[in-house]
């Protein structure tokens, strides 16, 4: 005897595709999560190996540090062979992408295509003239607080940092992720300069991953490494203990008076907002 087949009526298809949707509100977010979470992991490996890079090269140097510049300066246009902190390193390095970040939209970089400001979707950081890719991944900065960004081939330049005058080297950051912006270093101020917060990068829980000087890499909001100034993480010496100090003792083109507190207007606008 021959069974006639029963369809799905309309009320059980919508009911199916409702609790697809459901489901995929759910799942989604977290799928996202999770990958954003793999990309910073692997973001927090390869500033790891930066950080060991660097620290070898400071043990074959005398216990010296790479300058920030050894020759030009700001976004050195074509031409200039800029020779910065991350080509010094990059013979310790297994792989140029090291110094890419994979959260970062702007650390693709495109062999050749000179570096602009605020950087393009593809366009170098300083650097990528000297390198046989012919690239440098826009990732990190040295912090120019602790290490003068003045180029070693310029007049003010001064000697680059060595490990023995660190006072705090647990506690002073030495790189940071730097979004959009093609320099060699970043400085504080790019916490609350307009125009300049969209080069501070951040990983959608709101957090960067920072190098120290010891090595040892860390993740911190942004402000709460400057919050309070008496125990900020930029500067070389210890800090002025008075609480209510707002000058950061650092170098020469890197003197700031820091806005009063994280609730500051400067740090209000929609760039300074998208780190906070």
């Amino acid at each position: 005897m021959n069974q006639s087949r029963r369809g799905f009526t309309l009320i059980e298809l919508l009911v199916v595709i409702a609790i697809i949707v459901i489901l995929a509100a759910i799942l989604f977010p977290v799928f996202a999560q999770a990958r954003d979470r793999a990309r910073m992991s692997a973001c927090l490996s390869n500033e790891r190996q930066i950080g060991t890079a660097l620290m070898m090269y400071a043990q074959d140097y005398d216990e010296t540090l790479p300058y920030i510049r050894f020759h030009g300066v700001g976004a050195c246009p074509k031409g200039a062979q800029c020779y910065v902190w991350k080509n010094a390193i990059q013979p310790y390095l297994k792989s140029l992408d090291v110094l890419s970040c994979p959260s970062n939209p702007y650390s693709r970089t495109v062999p050749g295509l000179p570096p602009t400001e605020p950087s393009k979707l593809g366009t170098n950081a300083e650097g990528w003239e000297l390198t046989p890719e012919q690239r440098m991944p826009i990732s990190y900065g040295m912090n120019s607080c602790a290490a003068t960004w003045i180029p070693a081939d310029q007049k003010g330049s001064g000697p680059p940092t060595r490990l023995g005058q660190l006072v705090r080297p647990a506690d002073t950051i030495l790189v940071a992720e730097n979004r959009n912006l093609p320099y060699a270093d970043i400085l504080i101020d790019w916490l609350w300069t307009q125009g300049r917060c969209n080069g501070v990068f951040s990983h959608p829980s709101k957090v960067a991953n920072f190098i120290f000087y010891d090595g040892h890499v860390k993740s911190k909001k942004w402000l709460a490494t400057l919050y309070p100034v008496n125990q900020n993480n930029w500067e070389l010496d210890e800090p002025n203990p008075d609480p209510n100090n707002r000058k950061l003792n650092i170098l020469p083109g890197c003197q700031d008076t820091v806005p009063p507190g994280p609730d500051a207007k400067a740090f209000q606008t929609p760039d300074c907002q998208q780190y906070q």
